[in-house]
């Protein structure tokens, strides 16, 4: 349903006119001003980042070969990736294309540039401050991208969580890929996983993904929500007397940023939150890792407990009579979500189980089967901000109950002096 203009509209297009035909030649003077010595050329690479493995968190690695987990070296289409019993290692004809961090469950390979949470804050910025947010890659494109274009080395490098917790909050995302863009792509695994991960985010988060093929047909048009708080702003710095006595709403750009760094406070309370309800370390003094992906996943149903209900995710159950507390099972499991007590106990934190199962695989006595995980497990109970919820109440209705007997003794008195006045 379109939105009633009003008369802060029409500034707003009388300003947007008037900036027109005060410089008419001002695009034209720029290009014709740019110095070719400075200008930005467009260079794909500019895009791209070598990613990092760390070693330590590779189930593989930590099985010495036992875990037969492949992904990485399944999705990798130069074959880059090898892992040995010491290390994981990429080769120098890598193409920095970020699939292997979106299908590695416990975020062995980093790439600062397509992380699941800098991916996230990227998109939600720009598409808090547009109409529309595309996501292409750098040979659909060809060129410098504009402000609402997130230009990747690959659609691919955006996993499902962060696809999941990106369409709960926006229905303006597109992806631009022009028709067979993908068939001459050297990428050759990257359009089956952008598919996979775009329709998974799709069914959890009830949201949908647009499409678009032509490049005449994207539109780099504002949201009017953000042009009217960046122009209420600006007439409030510019000391307008009609607007200066008002309270205007924070600025478009201020707004958004403190919107991303609220998310980011979400997920780190989320953390905190965790480690206060099931503890920071095993009882080995492990500490227990929280991927991004997970964070970004469980912080998004958090606002949504309903959204639990969509995932299909699998934890490892033991079977106390087969297990022999050999400790295989907690040694490969890097993000310590499993861990076995000195009397033998097998557990483990859903929230931090990446559902890779790799203990059970590991396990020699088949003592672990992977079972559907409980849902209400991924609700994160912040036991801290209920007992303060719940000592509020209490204050409130200590107050309320004193109200009550200060106004019965009012009465009391009142009615007294009543009776006087009547004698």
């Amino acid at each position: 349903m379109a939105q009633k203009r009003d008369v802060i509209d029409d500034l707003i297009d009388i300003q947007s006119d008037w900036k027109a035909v005060k410089n008419p030649l001002g695009g034209l003077a720029g290009s014709l001003a740019v110095d070719p010595d400075n200008e930005n050329f467009y260079d794909p690479s500019d895009y791209k980042e070598r990613p990092r493995a760390n070693s330590l968190f590779c189930t593989r690695v930590a099985s010495e070969g036992a875990d037969d987990c492949h992904r990485c070296l399944d999705v990798c289409p130069v074959d880059a990736v090898t892992i040995t019993k010491n290390a994981v290692k990429i080769a120098d004809n890598c193409r920095k294309c970020g699939l292997c961090s979106v299908v590695c469950p416990t975020e062995v390979f980093v790439a600062y540039k397509v992380t699941p949470k800098s991916l996230y804050d990227r998109i939600s910025k720009v598409a808090s401050e547009y109409e529309q947010c595309y996501i292409t890659c750098t040979r659909a494109l060809g060129r410098n991208p504009k402000d609402n274009e997130i230009l990747l080395p690959c659609v691919g490098a955006v996993s499902r969580e962060t696809w999941f917790a990106l369409l709960r909050e926006y229905n303006n995302l597109s992806i631009y890929l022009p028709l067979g863009i993908c068939d001459k792509c050297r990428n050759v695994t990257g359009e089956e996983t952008y598919a996979n991960e775009i329709a998974a985010g799709e069914e959890l988060s009830h949201g949908a993904m647009g499409l678009e093929v032509d490049e005449k047909d994207l539109t780099h048009e504002q949201t009017r929500a953000y042009k009217r708080s960046q122009f209420m702003s600006t007439m409030v710095k510019a000391g307008t007397a009609a607007l200066a006595t008002t309270n205007p709403a924070m600025s478009g750009a201020a707004a958004i940023a403190e919107k991303v760094r609220r998310h980011s406070q979400q997920m780190t309370e989320l953390q905190n939150s965790l480690e206060r309800a099931v503890g920071a370390k095993t009882t080995e003094k492990r500490r227990r890792i929280l991927t991004q992906n997970r964070k970004l996943m469980l912080t998004t149903i958090q606002k949504d407990n309903s959204l639990a209900e969509g995932f299909d995710l699998k934890i490892p159950k033991c079977d106390p009579e087969l297990c022999t507390a050999c400790g295989d099972c907690v040694t490969t499991c890097t993000l310590h979500a499993c861990d076995l007590d000195g009397r033998g106990h097998f557990s483990v934190e859903p929230a931090y189980c990446v559902n890779c199962g790799a203990c059970a695989k590991a396990c020699p006595e088949g003592a672990l089967a992977m079972v559907d995980c409980d849902k209400k497990d991924l609700v994160v109970r912040d036991e801290e901000a209920e007992r303060r919820k719940r000592a509020a109440a209490k204050q409130k209705a200590r107050i309320e109950k004193t109200k009550a007997e200060g106004k019965k003794q009012l009465n009391r008195v009142l009615d007294g002096l009543e009776r006087l006045a009547d004698e």
